[in-house]
């Protein structure tokens, strides 16, 4: 800035620039106490900021302007405390008052930092320096915009670590101005005391500044500048002094209007805008745009009129706001839009296709077999598939479409300017297609999916709630119709979307109301046909609609989570029945109950079931557990270890419906099971077709040569029990033995059963 200065008093229009007329039009307000705290020089910021309070005097004390300000906040406690030798060590300052006493006593302390609140929303930066020759500065800076900044990042409900962060950074970044704005209000009290060099000083405090300061003609043109200026836009000093302000500021905001003519705007300078924080627009030397804070001052010397502009670089404020702007409107996880952005978009598409006369589609799909990823594999590989699907489905759809996130595994896409409805078809299948192919996660092949809903405007309304309720009806068509389809919207969608909700609705009822009951079917010795189990069956009964089959309700039970508490029910049912039939003298025999896969995937299954034997007292050898083949196919490991499990506790394993699904022989080996139960479909036409006996035979042949039992369900006839006798099927149950029994029939079928058999 010594420089600088020498070279603008050089200057043929600026001969009356001295620094103490600068130092007077600063925007700060910076006094000059002497040792005995008495004020000796003020500028004219310090004359107006402090016009309410006092009116600065050379009479003027410390302690009497103290006492007229609102209460000072410290900000930090000083560093250090270096009493004079003489007098006794005392403890450091806590507020300006301590400081002022600890001066008034004579103590040699650090400098204080504090904040006061003026009221109406002003704040201030209060800094107290003492110097080596007992004299005292006082800066006092206005700090309103950065307190309501802070206060609107504290309430922003999304605001997150890094903004927090951020705003840290911002206080820090403050405290450094304030450390050198101390070091400018020593080079003034030294100028006071040596006036031989006051102007080499004032230019050295100027210069240390991290904000920008010119000084404008009239007209614009910068007629001097600190350091600050060419580290912010890049310039030399020629180039600055040779420059017009215009070339720096692009645009200024003032009330509400954003002005590109900052000339004008200076030369009809309002009075409410001097000494207060405007918003613009700067451009670097190398075209970069970025925002700035301006504070303005109008100043007099000479009988010329000038400018003096300080101006602050916000970029880091204004990119953390900007974030925050964001995190309101975007998934942070995905970074696709989020809800409120999508409905944004979504109205924004419908109003363009009515006036254009287009059509616009909503897409709502979630992820099969997600949950099970997560369960299995933890929330880091979840998050990192979701990642991945955001991925493919942008790839999916146009620039011109948006893509969001719901939450969870469920999305949503808004296609528009459609002209033919037909083409969401590819679209559809397109989305289909790529969320089918494996997804590799930290070295785990992953296996989704997707179920698609898709409504249209205007074909089926013309109201963004309403679209989107119906491509979430049509969505739940698609899983009902066996997922990994998509389904257009049509009104027998909400009929059948309310006899669902309504079946949710009862199904709750029904576990709370004990509507539910277990029958029981025999199971016999292929060889001799003793009775050698019961496998049993769950039966809902309906108040109103009487008996409900099981294929009614169990996949809407799957499907919202009651299955868990439901398959508790029937596990912990049927074992207290067989430990009572064994408590009546019966002859021991197995109870058999199917578990379905979200009971086995669940993380205290085995738990459930060691505290059910517990409680009821059950052998556990007298327990087989059936599941399915697709239970055990996907996740391999896991099966192998809960099978094994099972098996240490003394529980049969059965494979249900076998010969549906995989029949893997690879899989079988390893898997902890002691019996195949063939599927009734392979049972039914055994005797006529030919392709059925062929498998059935084959699964016979493939369980006894890993030393399982086999069983056939769905034995109807004399001929079925002749063929699979002659096979070496082990046991047999069905119709021709017995249909389900109630409880209470139990007891008296076998005693009969036993009788005509013997």
């Amino acid at each position: 800035m010594r420089a600088l200065m020498t070279s603008a008093m050089n200057h043929s229009d600026a001969q009356t620039l001295s620094p103490e007329s600068v130092f007077d039009a600063l925007s700060e307000a910076v006094l000059v106490f002497d040792n005995r705290l008495t004020l000796s020089a003020w500028n004219h910021s310090s004359t107006v900021l402090l016009a309410q309070y006092v009116q600065p005097s050379t009479d003027l004390t410390l302690g009497t302007l103290l006492k007229q300000l609102p209460a000072i906040t410290p900000l930090r406690s000083p560093n250090s405390f270096s009493p004079q030798p003489q007098r006794p060590k005392s403890q450091p300052p806590q507020t300006l008052q301590d400081m002022h006493d600890s001066l008034k006593a004579g103590d040699v302390l650090p400098s204080f930092t504090g904040e006061c609140h003026l009221g109406k929303g002003i704040w201030l930066e209060v800094t107290l320096h003492p110097q080596e020759d007992h004299s005292f500065l006082l800066s006092l800076h206005n700090i309103s915009r950065f307190k309501e900044s802070l206060r609107y990042l504290e309430r922003s409900a999304e605001a997150m670590t890094q903004q927090l962060l951020e705003i840290q950074h911002h206080r820090e970044f403050m405290e450094e101005q304030a450390a050198k704005m101390v070091g400018m209000a020593e080079e003034l009290a030294i100028a006071q005391q040596a006036a031989e060099d006051t102007t080499a000083r004032l230019q050295s405090t100027l210069n240390t500044m991290a904000d920008g300061l010119v000084t404008l003609d009239m007209d614009g043109h910068i007629q001097t500048h600190n350091h600050a200026m060419k580290k912010i836009f890049g310039y030399n000093s020629d180039e600055l002094l040779q420059s017009h302000i215009q070339v720096l500021i692009s645009t200024v905001s003032h009330n509400g209007e954003t002005i590109t003519d900052f000339t004008d705007f200076l030369q009809s300078l309002p009075e409410n805008a001097q000494g207060q924080s405007l918003a613009g627009m700067a451009l670097r030397k190398d075209d970069q745009r970025f925002p700035v804070e301006l504070a303005i001052t109008e100043l007099h010397m000479g009988g010329q009129k000038l400018f003096t502009v300080l101006m602050r670089d916000v970029t880091e404020r204004y990119e953390a706001e900007k974030r925050i702007r964001d995190m309101a409107l975007q998934d942070s996880l995905t970074g696709l839009a989020n809800r409120n952005l999508f409905h944004r978009r979504l109205e924004d598409a419908l109003k363009s296709a009515k006036r254009m006369g287009t059509n616009v589609a909503v897409l709502f799909l979630d992820l099969d077999k997600f949950k099970p990823v997560n369960d299995t594999y933890g929330h880091g590989v979840g998050d990192e598939l979701l990642k991945v699907v955001a991925r493919r489905l942008g790839f999916c759809c146009r620039e011109v479409d948006t893509v969001a996130r719901l939450g969870g595994d469920e999305f949503a896409i808004v296609l528009t300017h459609i002209v033919d409805p037909n083409d969401i078809d590819k679209v559809a299948k397109r989305i289909l297609e790529a969320l089918t192919q494996s997804i590799c996660v930290e070295d785990h092949n992953l296996h989704v999916g997707t179920s698609i809903g898709v409504s249209f405007f205007p074909a089926d309304a013309d109201d963004p709630d309403e679209l989107i309720r119906m491509a979430d009806v049509a969505l739940y068509q698609a899983k009902d119709d066996g997922r990994g389809v998509y389904r257009l919207y049509n009104p027998a969608m909400d009929t059948k979307a309310r006899d669902s909700k309504a079946m949710e609705e009862e199904l709750e009822h029904a576990l709370l109301n004990d509507e539910f009951a277990l029958v029981y079917q025999p199971q016999v010795d292929a060889m001799d046909g003793h009775v050698i189990g019961v496998e049993a069956l769950i039966r809902w009964q309906h108040p109103e609609k009487g008996v409900i089959p099981p294929l009614t309700f169990i996949p809407k039970a799957e499907d919202t989570g009651l299955i868990l508490p439901l398959g508790k029910w029937v596990l912990r049912t049927a074992c207290k029945q067989a430990q009572r039939w064994q408590a009546m003298g019966l002859p021991p025999m197995r109870i058999c109950v199917n578990i379905s896969a979200r009971q086995f995937e669940a993380d205290d299954f085995i738990t459930t079931v060691e505290n059910i034997l517990a409680e009821t007292g059950l052998d556990p050898q007298w327990l087989e557990l059936e599941i399915t083949e697709g239970m055990v196919i996907d996740k391999v490991e896991q099966v192998v270890k809960r099978l094994q499990r099972l098996s240490q506790l003394g529980i049969r394993l059965a494979i249900d419906d076998f010969g549906t699904g995989y029949s893997s022989l690879s899989y079988l080996k390893r898997f902890a099971v002691h019996a195949l139960k063939i599927d009734r479909s392979f049972i039914r036409d055994i005797t006529e077709d030919h392709d059925d006996e062929a498998i059935t035979d084959a699964i016979i042949r493939l369980g006894h040569s890993l030393g399982l039992e086999i069983i056939a369900e769905g034995v109807e006839t004399d001929d079925h029990v002749r063929l699979l006798r002659q096979k070496g099927c082990d046991i047999f149950q069905g119709f021709h033995f017995s249909k389900p029994l109630a409880t209470g029939e139990v007891e008296s079928w076998i005693t009969a059963y036993n009788k005509e058999r013997h």
